[in-house]
């Protein structure tokens, strides 16, 4: 006779067979409770109604009826969210609670598709004092799959933070296409002199919210007192797909994590053309369910030169840019 204890191994092991490697091999499964610097993502599975039901509550200035909405989404009870939540008030000493709670809040709510087939994914995002130095930004994701609504994770920050999705949707009213969800961080030093934007990759897998990579995306350094400028210097790294070769030098479907560097024009509404491309090689690895970087090389890092001309990248913005599509199948 089977245990109580073993049946409840054997249904939770097939719950997550699929989240088994076919060489048997077991997938890591994200932690609930995940920290990238000062970004905390945390994992819930909750039923949910439709986020749609929220907007009023984000778009209110009766500082109660925000409440609601932050408690839905674990505000208060999650232990890590509350922790950031009462350090932004600390940030706000003196003040009257009611009043922080209530003022000025960006917000909004995008329908995505990082996630299964047949499923679909909406972000509801707020931000409060994003124009200072003390900015606290949350973003709530839900899954809707079967017809039924869950809550899969509540993403927070004390920093400045953009999200969007990859690739960006150019037809609305059309199917979505298959994406990635982008998390951007900036964070800028006291007097500008340095500027870093690290971006963080996810998707939907299992109703999980899995990390793929993650790197620094945009850097500008200038010299200790200057201000921006042509004494800077700029680097840019996007993820592109790309052809890697093998030994046999077959073509593999691969990707490159590339970067360019430069220097600033000396003169207002100038293009800013980067140079010297550096390429680091990555694959897909369906198996744990994230890019893994490969000694593979590509054809070319950057594009390839004509005779007589120097191979550029093109405009390059101080401020967060669009990114290049691609999505692993």
């Amino acid at each position: 006779m089977i245990s109580a204890s073993r049946k409840a191994c054997f249904v939770l092991a097939l719950i997550c067979a699929p989240l088994f490697a076919s060489t048997n091999s077991l997938v890591s499964i994200p932690a609930k409770v995940q920290r990238f610097g000062p970004l905390l993502v945390v994992a819930t599975h909750e039923d949910s109604p439709n986020p749609e039901t929220y907007r009023s509550d984000l778009f209110s200035d009766k500082a109660e009826e925000r409440m609601r909405l932050l408690r839905a989404i674990g505000i208060e009870s999650i232990p890590e969210l509350h922790e950031l939540w009462t350090a932004f008030f600390h940030d706000h000493v003196g003040e009257d609670q009611t009043k922080v709670i209530a003022q000025s809040i960006s917000g909004g709510m995008d329908e995505l598709n990082f996630g299964e087939p047949g499923s679909k994914q909406v972000v509801l995002y707020a931000g409060y004092d994003e124009n200072t130095n003390h900015p606290f930004e949350l973003r709530a994701v839900f899954n809707q799959k079967d017809g039924n609504w869950t809550r899969v994770a509540t993403v927070a920050c004390r920093c400045l933070m953009y999200d969007s999705a990859e690739p960006f949707n150019l037809h609305p009213g059309r199917p979505i296409p298959k994406q990635e969800w982008v998390i951007t961080l900036h964070r800028h030093t006291e007097d500008n002199s340095e500027y870093h934007a690290q971006e963080i990759r996810f998707r939907l897998r299992g109703g999980i919210l899995w990390h793929l990579i993650d790197f620094e995306s945009r850097s500008t350094i200038c010299p200790q007192g200057s201000s921006y400028g042509p004494n800077c210097n700029v680097v840019k790294t996007d993820l592109e797909p790309t052809p890697l070769f093998d030994e046999d030098k077959s073509p593999i479907p691969g990707f490159v994590l590339i970067s360019w560097s430069g220097k600033p024009p000396d003169r207002d509404m100038m293009a800013m053309i980067l140079y010297h491309p550096v390429c680091t090689s990555y694959l897909w690895n369906e198996a744990v369910f994230a890019y893994e970087s490969s000694s593979l090389k590509p054809v070319s890092c950057g594009p390839v030169a004509k005779p007589g001309r120097k191979p550029a990248t093109g405009q390059h913005s101080h401020s967060p840019s669009s990114h290049s599509s691609l999505h692993p199948q």
